[in-house]
This record gives structure tokens, C-alpha cells and sequence, in this order.
């Protein structure tokens, strides 16, 4: 294996781990999401003070979602590999 294979190969594992563990921390958040979302709606009517706290959370845990999956998407894109120097020429010519 070449230095540049083995540098290849470094950069794609550190881009699926940046995907992975960014989906493991949004799939986490969005789940909490959903409960505070719930619980905002149940406690409304019974308790506002209450249900606006719960409307933080799901607000916090939105952006926290929106967040990862923004920074994941870039390192993603940011680490994708080059296209080959003469990738715009036409064979024979």
C-alpha cells in the first residue's frame, strides 16, 4: 500500500466516524425531542410554567439535531475525496 492509500483510507474512517457518531447524537436528541414535545402538549392546559419549560427542552434538543446533522454533512463533504487531476479530458485526446 502507498502513503496515499493508506492517508485515503485514514480520512474515509475519520469521515464515517464523524457521520456515525453524529447520527448516534441526533437519533438521541430527536427522541427527546418528541418526549418534551409530548409533555409540552399534555402539560399546557394544566400546568403553562411547566409546559414551557418542556417547550425549552424541545426547542434545545431541535437545534441541537439541526446542529449535528449540519456539522456531520460538512465534515462529510469537507473530507470527500479529490476527483483525479485530469478527470476533465476525454481519453485519446
Amino acid at each position: 500500500m502507498t502513503g496515499e492509500r493508506v492517508q485515503g483510507i485514514g480520512v474515509q474512517l475519520v469521515r464515517y466516524a464523524a457521520v456515525l457518531l453524529g447520527g448516534f447524537i441526533a437519533g438521541g436528541r430527536i427522541v427527546s425531542a418528541i418526549h418534551a414535545w409530548r409533555e409540552w402538549h399534555t402539560w399546557v392546559e394544566q400546568d403553562p410554567s411547566g409546559a414551557d419549560a418542556y417547550r425549552t427542552f424541545f426547542l434545545v434538543d431541535l437545534g441541537i439535531v439541526a446542529l449535528t446533522v449540519a456539522l456531520a454533512g460538512l465534515v462529510w463533504w469537507l473530507l470527500r475525496s479529490s476527483p483525479p487531476e485530469n478527470s476533465d479530458r476525454r481519453d485519446g485526446e
